[in-house]
């Protein structure tokens, strides 16, 4: 469906094709040429084998455009398109995403399997709410890259992102799109589960996600983990979340919490750090409390066999006892 003959003769965009892509709008009697064309809001180009956009200048009302399945490699010649909101370039020979300036009221774009890299050069389109870039004809080791200043412009209208299948390998500069509500970031080559934690915590608003094919669905629990850490998320890779599903693991990853944060406090208190002086440091015989030998021959032990410490109070009771009897025995 997606391939083109390339050996097929080009197509002229001249006012014959033109007034056959219609659709069911016909031109009135005491209508002249120039006023039907103002009239035109849809033109239906799609698969014409048509190699450059030109001549629509008159059709200043336009507002959806389909120009997929052709052979167009630039944008062109739509500066009349101000009230254009529709367009559709799929499947065409496109390598840069250009001019699109004066297509201030664009609310759709649909420029999938193309040979787009980097996406830019949208910044005057703030009323966009669909972008449509995926599978596009990369060269081999290449991926798609995001304009930042382009994704700011973005960040308060754009709602639905389809990048699926451009050998991505992070999505952190998408953190800026609030707006987002469906995401898909199918077959690329996403593997990091901390940075999808700091960008779906970004995109309150994402309801919908579209992740299969990517490195990190092989973690373990990885889609229980996705729907944890998304608040709002109601549909993963094409199928539905329960309010009670999401309730579960919500408890589940609480209880975990829960059950690690009692073991880091048990540890502590099995453990509890050493305060006293550090035991190199008591080398010279002045250090050692004065039941200790100084002597070389008892290398510091004390005298008796008795476990002594100048800070027990029960064992200076017991040598002072011991000593009593001792006089009490001599005096007798």
């Amino acid at each position: 469906h997606y391939f083109i003959q390339s050996n097929l003769r080009m197509t002229k965009i001249r006012e014959d094709l033109l007034l056959k892509c219609l659709g069911h709008i016909s031109r009135r009697g005491d209508e002249t040429l120039p006023q039907f064309l103002k009239r035109i809001t849809h033109v239906y180009f799609q698969d014409k084998n048509i190699s450059v956009i030109e001549n629509l200048q008159d059709c200043s009302n336009l507002s959806v455009l389909y120009l997929y399945d052709n052979q167009i490699e630039e944008i062109t010649n739509l500066t009349f398109a101000s009230n254009l909101t529709h367009l559709y370039l799929q499947n065409n020979l496109i390598t840069k995403l250009e001019g699109l300036h004066r297509c201030t009221n664009l609310s759709k774009l649909y420029l999938g399997f193309n040979k787009i890299i980097v996406v830019e050069q949208l910044d005057k389109c703030t009323a966009l709410k669909e972008l449509h870039v995926e599978h596009q004809k990369l060269p081999a080791g290449e991926k798609m890259l995001f304009d930042p200043r382009t994704l700011m412009c973005l960040s308060q209208s754009l709602l639905v992102l389809n990048i699926s299948g451009n050998a991505i390998d992070s999505i952190k500069d998408l953190s800026c799109l609030k707006c987002l509500t469906q995401l898909n970031c199918k077959d690329n080559k996403l593997a990091s589960m901390k940075e999808l934690s700091r960008v779906f915590a970004a995109l309150e608003n994402l309801w919908k996600l579209e992740i299969d094919g990517n490195p990190v669905c092989s973690k373990p629990k990885f889609k229980d983990r996705i729907i944890v850490m998304t608040s709002n998320l109601t549909m993963l890779d094409g199928k539905e979340i329960t309010e009670t599903s999401r309730k579960f693991l919500q408890n589940w990853r609480n209880m975990r919490d829960l059950r690690k944060k009692q073991s880091e406090q048990f540890e502590k208190e099995m453990l509890p750090p050493i305060t006293g002086p550090p035991m190199e440091k008591l080398t010279d015989s002045s250090s050692y409390p004065a039941h200790y030998s100084n002597s070389r021959a008892n290398n510091g032990r004390p005298i008796n066999s008795q476990i002594y410490t100048t800070q027990n109070p029960a064992m200076r009771m017991t040598d002072n006892n011991r000593n009593n009897s001792a006089i009490l025995h001599n005096m007798t």
